[in-house]
């Protein structure tokens, strides 16, 4: 017969196992509510919506919620390709937006066209391990042609002492290899080397479709040293050509340019100041939107003109217009938004106006000490011409 003691024992036992079973049985619960949670926390392929405009977001859908602390572990996003992401490689930048059904993530800076990205998610099925896909952003309609459009100053003949060129192109280009590209060859092919100014930074315009090339003021300016000892890059009565070769990258890396080149001769070098009496002025008639056009004495620098030359009323209110300059730089053409209101108007030019030689109303830059100190005594803070419309 069992003793009282006994089966006491025994229900202790029994009791022990039971609450191990209990604490067992909930474990394995938990585990496999948190596996459900955990997987049906991740999406598959069919759950992630890719951008297909530069604004639009890297959408993941999820059907649990969880902190947005973690989104970055569930979604990052890489520029390049599949086969070189993502190990030593750091994710773009940008915000994660979260709610219970998915990931938004928005890129500081709009995704690039052209540009090919990586998706890097959690797999559906294996929690340790993540999928990889990869999208382009296409643009609407077929990139435009890479290409030099143009080069100013525009005229087939330039002189000596030519301070600078604008190579426009069509598109955005990469920046640092325009040494590698542009080159200055006279008529026997022979290529100067140290004609341009090298900076650290080129001179890019904002958009990068334009380059100023700066030649280097020692190649122009008398008596210095190295003129004396390269002499100038251009020479009056020669024929040279400045070429962008083909090969040149766009900034995206999509497209590369072809060859472009610019023949010019060499006329004697300009060494006077410009003189806003020395243009040819024809006036618009009061109440019509004629352009009001002038013609200058030499070809003056072509992004000089579209901002310091300014059209004024009587009582200096600015006259809105558009700036068109032709004819190898030697026209500038203003054509106003509106009918001409008053019959006297103000032409107002800023005194750092240049011509292509560098030179503005201030000073002559290729000049000999006694030229500078004649400068000196013409200063004037602001050219202004007085017109009596038609």
């Amino acid at each position: 017969m069992i003793s009282h003691n006994t089966m006491k024992n025994q229900a202790i036992k029994l009791e022990a196992i039971y609450r191990r079973y209990q604490l067992l049985a909930g474990v394995i619960i938990t585990l496999l509510v948190a596996s459900h949670i955990t997987q049906t926390a991740f999406a598959n392929e069919s759950g992630l919506t890719l951008p297909k405009k530069p604004s639009e977001a890297v959408i993941l859908a999820l059907s649990s919620d969880y902190s947005q602390n973690t989104a970055d572990d569930f979604l990052r996003v890489f520029v390049g390709d599949v086969e070189k992401c993502c190990e030593a490689k750091n994710p773009i930048a940008g915000e994660y937006q979260v709610d219970a059904s998915s990931i938004r993530f928005v890129p500081r800076f709009e995704f690039s066209v052209g540009q090919n990205y990586v998706v890097q998610y959690k797999d559906a099925t294996n929690s340790n391990r993540y999928r990889l896909t990869a999208f382009t952003i296409t643009p609407d309609k077929p990139p435009r042609l890479a290409e030099v459009v143009t080069i100013y100053p525009s005229g087939e003949i330039l002189p000596e002492n030519t301070l600078r060129f604008y190579i426009q192109f069509s598109v955005p280009m990469k920046p640092h290899v325009s040494a590698d590209y542009i080159k200055l060859r006279d008529a026997e092919g022979n290529i100067d080397d140290a004609a341009f100014m090298k900076f650290k930074q080129e001179l890019w315009s904002a958009d990068r479709k334009r380059l100023t090339l700066l030649m280097d003021p020692g190649r122009i300016k008398r008596s210095v040293a190295t003129n004396l000892r390269l002499g100038p890059a251009l020479e009056t009565g020669k024929n040279y050509t400045l070429a962008v070769d083909a090969g040149w990258p766009t900034a995206d890396g999509t497209q590369v340019i072809g060859h472009y080149s610019k023949p010019f001769g060499v006329s004697k070098p300009l060494r006077q100041l410009p003189n806003i009496q020395d243009w040819q002025i024809v006036t618009p008639s009061v109440g019509t939107t004629e352009p009001l056009k002038i013609t200058f004495d030499r070809p003056l620098d072509f992004h000089s003109l579209h901002k310091r030359i300014q059209v004024h009323s009587i009582a200096n209110e600015r006259i809105e217009g558009d700036v068109r300059v032709s004819n190898h730089e030697t026209i500038w053409t203003f054509q106003p938004e509106h009918k001409w209101r008053d019959r006297n108007i103000r032409i107002t030019v800023n005194t750092d106006l240049e011509d292509v030689a560098g030179n503005n109303f201030i000073e002559i830059l290729d000049h000999t000490v006694s030229e500078a100190a004649d400068t000196i005594a013409q200063k004037i803070p602001q050219q202004t011409l007085m017109l009596t419309l038609q």
